[in-house]
């Protein structure tokens, strides 16, 4: 058993793969790639990505950033997409993005299907009108735990991809707008920055930006067991949650 598991509860095995919900600039399939394979043009043929609803969450821009932050609403929903075939490795660096704001959780969410036979694949299938399927599935997603960086209102995923991705995943020298304040940065432990003099709106995600060099590194052996630990922590709550919920 790993070392600081209850030896009351068996220790879980990691599942091989995993399926996630994403809302915000995880939708964009070549930020996804950046950060689950450290390159945003990397073919991503062991994924599957769909849209779908997730229902009574809602939501919010964050404060100075490009991204958004989900929450618990009741009577809203969230469009996303919904990611099959993650392995542990890429959940790994999933947590090690989305840092210390969110808390990873399960939760179910209805598929959707696109109306015009299209734009069933790629990204136009991603925010294109569509209907659900009746079909529910289970998911991790990331749920913003600090609400008093949240604004009211809409993000807005297709302003994001077509002003601001260039941040988040060109990973060309032609833009110098996150270099430019990574420079002036205090990196937190989590890899998260502070900027000395104004908000960077990546919140230290930016392929300029420090975490682009620490996702690489986080194949390290010993970082790799602290997060396997972790991890296996986690289901083992999560399994007793579920356990105590039906007795």
């Amino acid at each position: 058993m790993a070392a600081g598991m209850d030896p009351e509860v068996a220790e879980p095995n990691l599942p091989e793969t995993y399926n996630a919900f994403f809302y915000g600039t995880l939708m964009a399939p070549e930020v996804l790639c950046r950060v689950i394979y450290g390159a945003s043009n990397h073919p991503s043929t062991s994924l599957t990505i769909t849209p779908a609803l997730l229902y009574d969450y809602c939501r919010h821009r964050v404060r100075f950033a490009d991204y958004p932050a989900i929450i618990s609403e009741p009577g809203h929903t969230v469009r996303g997409t919904y990611v099959t075939g993650l392995t542990p490795s890429n959940m790994r660096n999933l947590d090690y993005f989305e840092g210390s704001q969110y808390e990873r959780k399960v939760v179910t969410v209805k598929i959707l299907t696109p109306k015009d036979k299209e734009h069933t694949h790629g990204a136009s299938a991603i925010m294109a009108e569509a209907v659900e399927t009746g079909e529910e599935k289970e998911a991790q997603t990331y749920v913003f735990t600090d609400l008093n960086a949240l604004e009211k209102g809409e993000w807005d995923f297709e302003f994001f991809r077509r002003e601001k991705m260039k941040n988040w995943a060109d990973e060309s020298e032609e833009y110098a707008e996150v270099d430019a304040k990574a420079a002036k940065t205090n990196e937190s432990e989590i890899g998260i920055h502070e900027f000395l003099d104004q908000p960077d709106p990546t919140g230290g995600r930016g392929i300029k930006t420090a975490m682009g060099k620490e996702l690489k590194e986080l194949a390290d052996k010993k970082r790799e067991e602290k997060w396997i630990l972790e991890e296996k922590k986690r289901i083992a709550k999560e399994k007793s949650k579920c356990q105590g919920t039906i007795g």
